[in-house]
């Protein structure tokens, strides 16, 4: 006797679909009805190209600015505003960035470390192979890679020093100043 469970039909959505004779010998060739238009892939270049122009609109537009971080006059931070603004006490404030300076430091450090390793092992890769066009180009394809490292790292040093300084200060005057400069 066969039990209930093996007498089931399975769900519409289980069955296989079953496909006319018609269905069966055209399968696969609709492309063949749409028109050059569709076969060029024209309609994914448009899109890519309004995408391309959407990122533009972006970039131009910059970052939006957090406008609940106060400064005063000379670029000063103005920490009670500020803590007013973020709905926190002026303690908590100090506190938080604090945190950051010690977070901005540890990165700028790993990532000058970090660069300075990889400089030192594309040298020595530079150095050891033969010199080939193709050599030549991979080398000069992974400086980007290595200039990142640093970049980071010096940005992650300035952020350190404005937050020492308690003021907003742009590139030139974190390589001019007379404070320490190495994060802290």
């Amino acid at each position: 006797m066969q039990s209930s469970v093996e007498n089931r039909r399975p769900p519409a959505e289980e069955t296989p679909r079953r496909r006319s004779l018609f269905g069966k010998l055209f399968h696969g060739t609709g492309w063949l009805m749409a028109t050059p238009f569709a076969w060029s892939g024209a309609d994914r270049i448009k899109r890519g190209w309004s995408l391309i122009g959407d990122l533009f609109g972006l970039l131009r537009a910059g970052p939006a600015q957090d406008k609940r971080f106060k400064t005063e006059d000379r670029s000063a931070f103005d920490l009670q505003a500020t803590a007013f603004g973020y709905g926190i006490p002026v303690h908590q404030l100090k506190a938080r960035l604090a945190a950051r300076q010690r977070q901005t430091a540890r990165i700028a450090y790993t990532t000058l470390a970090l660069g300075a390793l990889f400089l030192v092992g594309w040298i020595w890769h530079a150095l050891s192979s033969p010199w080939t066009a193709t050599r030549i180009a991979s080398a000069l394809y992974f400086l980007p890679f290595c200039a990142v490292f640093f970049l980071v790292a010096f940005y992650n040093a300035l952020l350190n020093y404005q937050i020492r300084s308690g003021r907003l200060a742009n590139w030139r005057e974190y390589l001019a100043t007379s404070d320490d400069f190495w994060p802290s």
